[in-house]
Order: C-alpha cells, then sequence, then structure tokens
C-alpha cells in the first residue's frame, strides 16, 4: 500500500506522478538505461517494488513531454540499448516540481496523522521495529501521534521504550553525520 496524496506534484507543464518525479530525480544524476532506472528505484524505495510496466510507460510519456531524450547505444549481440538523458526542459521542471514539493508532503503528512489514530496497542509495535528498521519519517510521525494521544490515557513501557530507542538510533545517526562533516572540513 502506498499513498502519494493526490498521487503527484504540480508544475508549469502539468502534473508529474510521484513515479515520472523519481525518474527525473534519477536522470539528474546520470544518465541510465531503462532498466538501470528500475534497478536503481527498487533499491532506494526498498519496500516500494516497481515493475517495468510502470517505469517504460513512464518513460515514455517523458519523452513525449520533452523532459528526457533518449539515445539508442548500439549493442553486439542483443538489440540496441536506449540510455535516457534529463533535457533542460526537464531540469527546469524538476527544480520546479522539488519546490513545490511541500504541498504534497503536506497532504501525506496529514494522512499520516489521520491513519496513526486508527492504530491499535497490539500493532503499535510492530509499527514501531518497522520504523526503526527504515528510519522512516512517516513512522516517527506515526509513533510520536500514538504516544501524544493514547499513551497518556494508558501509559505503555513498552511503547515508549520503542519509541526511545527508535530516537537514540536516529540521534545517533545525526552525530555520525556531524562527525563526518567535521572530518571533511579539517582535510580541507
Amino acid at each position: 500500500m502506498a499513498f502519494m496524496g493526490r498521487g503527484g506534484v504540480k508544475t508549469r507543464i502539468g502534473k508529474l506522478s510521484i513515479v515520472q518525479l523519481l525518474v527525473l530525480i534519477l536522470l539528474n544524476e546520470s544518465p541510465a538505461h531503462g532498466y538501470e532506472i528500475l534497478q536503481k528505484l527498487n533499491e532506494r524505495l526498498c519496500a516500494w517494488r516497481l515493475k517495468s510496466g510502470t517505469v517504460y510507460p513512464v518513460l515514455h510519456r517523458l519523452l513525449e513531454r520533452g523532459l528526457i531524450d533518449a539515445t539508442h547505444v548500439p549493442q553486439e549481440s542483443s538489440p540496441d540499448a536506449i540510455r535516457y538523458n534529463l533535457t533542460q526542459k526537464g531540469k527546469e521542471t524538476l527544480h520546479e516540481a522539488l519546490h513545490h514539493l511541500d504541498a504534497e508532503l503536506k497532504i501525506q503528512d496529514d494522512l499520516w496523522q489521520f491513519l496513526s489514530d486508527a492504530i491499535t496497542p497490539d500493532s503499535i509495535e510492530r509499527i514501531g521495529r518497522w520504523a526503526m528498521k527504515a528510519r522512516s519519517p512517516m513512522g516517527f510521525v506515526v509513533m510520536r501521534r500514538h504516544c501524544d494521544s493514547y499513551c497518556r490515557q494508558r501509559p505503555q513501557l513498552d511503547f515508549l521504550k520503542h519509541y526511545k530507542e527508535y530516537l537514540q538510533k536516529e540521534l545517533d545517526w545525526v552525530n555520525e553525520q556531524l562527525m563526518e562533516l567535521k572530518k571533511s572540513k579539517n582535510r580541507r
């Protein structure tokens, strides 16, 4: 199950689906073949598995809109590969979409807060374990909301232990990042 608010981000050229936005982000990093794009998306999205039947139509629509272009790369023993590149129009649209992403994120935040009201005590431990493993910001929203409302009525020691563990792991990660930044700054 994937909740994506209204399902995309509005731009001057029209609405971009969340998958279109993700493909533009990847192609902004470097040109890639369709299968390579599919692999990278699935690596980064972990729990959300995309199939070629989703990605290739997205590439076709982005080509039609002039946001990407395609170069045929000859192969010796197989059909030509197609390498996709972000166009200038694609870069501008991506920049605009990322600038307006806050409205989409607000919708998702509202949705997750609404869903968190329905979480039962028996499912919060499972969600807590998932949130810690996935390091999910949405998991944090759910856990915090649950703690703010439910724990005040009937404190649950186990839930609070999970919540503390989750927050400690996030704090440890932040501290590691700060240390790395300091090290890299000192090397310059």
